[in-house]
């Protein structure tokens, strides 16, 4: 456990060894002082090490564990982030942008810590540091290349593991980007990711009924090939982002 203030400790919640070290040295190398103070496979492990030992900065946990975690975990824990392990190399862009913006507000000190995460991946992350998101994407319209401004966007989705977006004017284009990358280039007050397939702009909900399983379901404009279900967990929050 660090001694100095201004350290940041850490606990991750990761079963595989090897991403385990992997998160170790990548942490260690953006910022001397940040330490992994533990170290858990699971959430009923993490629940248990949150009950016997010092209340850390800050929780790393796998997405796929995550809901468990925030049930259990005790409240006056700062902050969660999650991480995906989905893609073979593990990639701090899938850090939800919302997140990051609660460590920013809630832990003393550690936006230079993150200026010097956004410094190590690149623009991506500067992007979402400095509020600066993507206006245009450049995607191909049969045997040419057209530029499409991110307000004539009307949402992303997933179709078959390939992401497409949908125009207003109901155009489908495919687009070379995860739906984790999107989260962060595309602004959150425009944009918010209801469930693991759809990221929907402000303009496209025309309605909004209630559904099984306390959730929503949208009706979008123009309309999606398939129901649009806003998932349990984010129903909260998208309600919230829609009261803005």
């Amino acid at each position: 456990m660090a001694d100095n203030a201004d350290d940041m400790n850490v606990l991750v919640i990761e079963y595989e060894k090897g991403m385990v070290q992997k998160i170790k040295d990548l942490l260690h190398e953006i910022d001397e002082s940040i330490h992994v103070v533990g170290v858990t496979e699971n959430m009923f492990a993490a629940a248990e090490w949150l009950t016997r030992n010092k209340i850390p900065d800050l929780i790393l946990a796998n997405e796929g564990m995550i809901a468990g975690v925030q049930k259990k975990r005790r409240g006056d824990v700062k902050a969660i982030v999650t991480f995906s392990t989905t893609t073979e190399a593990y990639n701090f862009e899938a850090f939800r942008y919302k997140t990051i913006r609660h460590i920013l507000n809630e832990i003393p000190g550690t936006e230079e810590r993150l200026l010097n995460f956004d410094q190590y991946w690149g623009n991506g992350g500067k992007a979402v540091a400095a509020g600066n998101f993507k206006e245009r994407f450049l995607v191909k319209q049969g045997q040419k290349l057209v530029s499409i401004p991110v307000n004539q966007i009307a949402y992303f989705f997933s179709q078959e593991r390939f992401i497409f977006f949908k125009t207003f004017d109901n155009q489908k284009f495919l687009l070379e980007y995860r739906m984790e990358q999107l989260e962060n280039i595309l602004s959150p007050e425009s944009f918010f990711r209801i469930n693991r397939s759809y990221i929907v702009s402000l303009q496209t909900v025309k309605e909004i009924h209630s559904y099984f399983g306390n959730r929503l379901k949208l009706y979008l404009s123009p309309a999606a090939d398939k129901e649009v279900v806003v998932s349990r967990k984010r129903v909260t929050d998208f309600k919230e982002w829609l009261g803005k």
